[in-house]
């Protein structure tokens, strides 16, 4: 017996790892989807560890979750996953690897365009040729171990891309103008216009926000829904009367939802923002889906292999930050009829690395002519990735940079129809080679939705020209900064059945040109605003700039009072113009 024990001891040592042990089975893919064979595959700080093989495939014991395995091989980029329970029991793990590419210079954007070095943003302002002006911000641009060469021979990498954001909601008085104007002829052409805008604002008795509430605009005489949407995180609304056939005779409309309440005198944009208050608790949700939908044709070789990077990189930065939040992540890419095909989509599921995969796998290709299968994209997003209708916030960023075909314009707007009706914000984002007329649309379909137009700019360097925006002034940011911020903004929220302390947004810290003061701050409604400059307008918006009252500065001079007791509490921003065309604003909290 003295002989044998020596023998078991090791056994019953070694018996609780293997029976708590789990098999992981997965597959490894490379970035045009073939498989991957020898990739050494590994836990984090374990020394046991195997390789794939010829058909990508492995097998490992997985000895306590969560934890991260490492995969590399020469010639392909390290990645690391976070294996959980979910993984063990999913017959189809796989994870897709990029490859390797050698280092290059950054690209540092300067005050008047872009060049090569290793260099951080620095901030300035100055005109563009349009005679734009253009604010580069102070951020710090360069930083990513993730990189890819693009079809072109250039280097992809994350955190790169620079971009620029116009919200027509922050500058709406600017925005009717370049309706009349600049953008008539566009206006006819898709057949959209902008000016009867209805703004509603929902709380519940306590004037707490109502979020993601279903409201209706509704005609007066024929009873027809004009318009249907949800309230947002703020719990407003934007509603629109003849969006897609002007009409010059003046209806009545009123406003309602689905219980019932009711506010039948209501007034345009122009005349206020208004209030319904309905007999229910506000309810938060903790849901959020978020969709990208991208043009994959052969126009987007420039860029789209940046833009995949910085999808990734955005998607998995979200999900890491607002871990509170159930997030799911879904993905569309499209090309145009008679390509290889037309869309391809993967689902939402709040498992990061199955749309991670999806958008890793897609390059560009096909295409042809200038117009693009927008359309059946925007289908294809609407109707088969399963949004949830209780979520929060659902967002969809539109990455294109051609319009769809002109025999798609009515399905276009039946579309942009169906996404308000759903509480879908689509968010463009304009890349090279987009232009004026597609501009419009994109800025059109943000303002129907209620979200906010994106563009890439010409200050990193990378891809083919873009055109600016029309309008006054822009930042430049760092495309993947942007995203996050946009995002952030959507899914904020006051968790109004806690008492707890305020809770605030992500708000840049105002420029206050002139120090104009506001008292009381925080204030419960009653406001005073007071400078010793002129001022020749003055709006309060809430924290993401959205415009919610203008305040005529011509009856009085340096001191003014409004009332803002009607909003949700929370944070707002007083922005004001000077008589020499300086902007201005500076925070303050409603608090009841």
């Amino acid at each position: 017996m003295r002989k044998v024990l020596p023998l078991i001891l090791p056994i019953f040592l070694f018996l609780p790892s293997i029976v708590n042990s789990q098999l992981l089975n997965g597959r490894v893919l490379n970035e045009r989807g073939g498989n991957a064979a020898d990739v050494t595959v590994q836990f984090q700080n374990k020394s046991n560890k195997i390789s794939t093989n010829a058909d990508g495939t492995f097998k490992i014991l997985a000895t306590k979750l969560p934890d991260t395995l490492v995969f590399s091989a020469i010639g392909l980029e390290p990645y690391k996953v976070v294996i959980t329970d979910k993984n063990i029991k999913d017959p189809n793990f796989e994870v897709v690897l990029l490859n390797k590419r050698k280092a290059m210079d950054e690209v540092v954007v300067t005050s008047m365009g872009y060049g090569r070095g290793k260099k951080e943003l620095g901030y300035s302002t100055y005109s563009s040729p349009s005679g734009t002006s253009v604010v580069i911000t102070d951020t710090r641009f360069f930083s990513t171990d993730t990189n890819i060469i693009t079809g072109n021979g250039a280097l992809a990498k994350s955190r790169i891309l620079t971009a620029g954001e116009v919200n027509d909601f922050n500058k709406w008085k600017m925005w009717e103008d370049y309706s009349e104007n600049e953008f008539k002829t566009f206006s006819v052409f898709w057949g959209m216009k902008s000016n009867h805008r209805y703004s509603v604002q929902v709380t519940d008795k306590k004037f707490n926000a109502i979020m993601n509430e279903a409201v209706f605009l509704v005609n007066k005489t024929t009873k027809d829904t004009a318009w249907r949407t949800f309230t947002d995180n703020t719990g407003k609304a934007e509603l629109w009367a003849n969006f897609f056939n002007d009409k010059n005779d003046k209806q009545d409309y009123f406003i309602t939802d689905r219980s019932g309440n009711r506010v039948n005198t209501i007034s345009e944009f122009s005349n206020g923002v208004n209030l319904m208050v309905v007999d229910k608790s506000c309810n938060l949700s903790n849901d959020v889906d978020i969709a990208f939908v991208v043009d994959a044709t052969g126009s987007m070789g420039d860029e789209i292999e940046f833009l995949k990077l910085e999808l990734e990189d955005v998607i998995r930065n979200t999900m890491d930050k607002y871990k509170f939040l159930s997030l799911r992540a879904a993905s569309v890419f499209y090309r145009d009829k008679r390509d290889e095909y037309l869309t391809k989509n993967v689902a939402f599921n709040d498992d990061l690395l199955k749309a991670l995969n999806f958008i890793k796998l897609q390059f560009a290709g096909g295409g042809g002519d200038f117009p693009e299968a927008v359309d059946d994209a925007l289908s294809t997003a609407l109707d088969s990735l399963q949004w949830n209708s209780s979520a929060r916030t659902k967002l969809l960023f539109l990455i294109l940079d051609a319009p769809p075909h002109n025999d798609a314009i009515a399905r276009i707007q039946q579309q942009i129809f169906k996404a308000a009706a759903m509480g879908i914000r689509i968010i463009p984002i304009a890349c090279s080679g987009t232009d004026k007329s597609t501009e419009f649309l994109l800025r059109s379909m943000a303002l129907a939705t209620n979200g906010t137009y994106t563009f890439l700019t010409n200050h990193s360097g990378v891809g083919n020209s873009h055109i600016e925006p029309t309008t006054d002034k822009y930042e430049i940011e760092l495309l993947n900064g942007l995203l996050q911020r946009v995002i952030g903004q959507f899914l904020f929220a006051k968790n109004c059945s806690k008492e707890e302390p305020q809770q605030q947004p992500d708000v840049k810290q105002p420029d206050n040109v002139l120090a104009v003061k506001l008292y009381p701050n925080p204030t419960n409604g009653q406001l005073t605003i007071e400078s010793k400059k002129d001022i020749k307008e003055i709006y309060i918006t809430d924290f993401s700039g959205k415009i919610l009252m203008r305040l005529s500065t011509a009856e009085k001079k340096g001191r003014w009072q409004v009332d803002i007791g009607n909003y949700p509490s929370g944070t707002y921003l007083v922005k004001y113009i000077t008589t020499d065309n300086k902007w201005g604003a500076e925070k303050i909290i409603l608090m009841r």
